[in-house]
């Protein structure tokens, strides 16, 4: 876990003279936790693959194409049908799983925007320290962001880093959309379980932020 330290001091006396307006600032101390980390925290795109393609090919994803056009670059139309395949060398079943990641990023990315928005307005007017209290039952307060970004969050700063790597990695999902650049439907499968990874992470900061700080439900007696 990180945390970013400030330290100010208007005026400060010492033997060797008179220090004014001394403002010290620290990027991040590590804290170290009580067990020890996880081999992949923040996973990029690639770190989960082999793990996700073990799933892929044990539960094969079935398509139900309800177009057989790619309309996404300016390489098209291209048709699909009839086991065609479009400029860039995809197939039906490449361009329906592509398809796929495409609308799991919108919904990480809206889920992403309203957190974002939550989270930075609840700073501003609360201070970045202000703590994550969810009740005395909760002894786990982030199951998703402690478990993806490695990350235990206690004030709302903390929730900042975890929200930056999730965007960076929406980011990048979208960008492998652009054309038909991956090498099977399987790799496109692959990220839409980063995108939905992402998207649990999104949803938990934004319950998190507002549970402890505006007063909503606890988990109290």
């Amino acid at each position: 876990m990180t945390k970013r330290l400030r330290f100010r001091v208007d005026e400060l006396k010492t033997d060797i003279g008179v220090l004014k307006g001394l403002e010290l600032q620290v990027g991040k101390i590590v804290e170290e936790w009580e067990e020890p980390e996880g081999p992949t925290p923040m996973p990029s795109i690639a770190d989960l693959r082999k793990w996700d393609y073990k799933l892929l090919q044990r539960y094969k994803p079935m398509y139900l194409p309800f177009c057989d056009l790619c309309c996404l670059c300016t390489f098209g139309k291209c048709d699909l049908s009839r086991n065609k395949r479009g400029a860039c060398g995809l197939d039906i079943s490449t361009q329906q799983s592509r398809i796929v990641l495409l609308a799991c990023c919108i919904g990480a990315a809206t889920h992403l925007a309203h957190a974002r928005d939550l989270v930075e307005w609840l700073i501003e007017n609360y201070g970045r320290n202000a703590p994550i209290d969810l009740g005395k039952q909760v002894f786990l307060e982030a199951p998703h962001v402690r478990l993806v970004t490695g990350i235990k969050p206690k004030t709302l700063g903390d929730l900042e880093d975890a929200l930056d790597y999730a965007e960076t990695e929406v980011t990048r999902l979208l960008a492998c959309t652009h054309i038909g650049q991956e090498g099977s439907n399987l790799d496109f499968e692959s990220k839409v379980f980063h995108a939905g990874m992402l998207d649990h992470v999104a949803m938990e900061i934004a319950d998190i932020a507002q549970t402890a700080v505006l007063g909503f439900p606890k988990a109290d007696p």
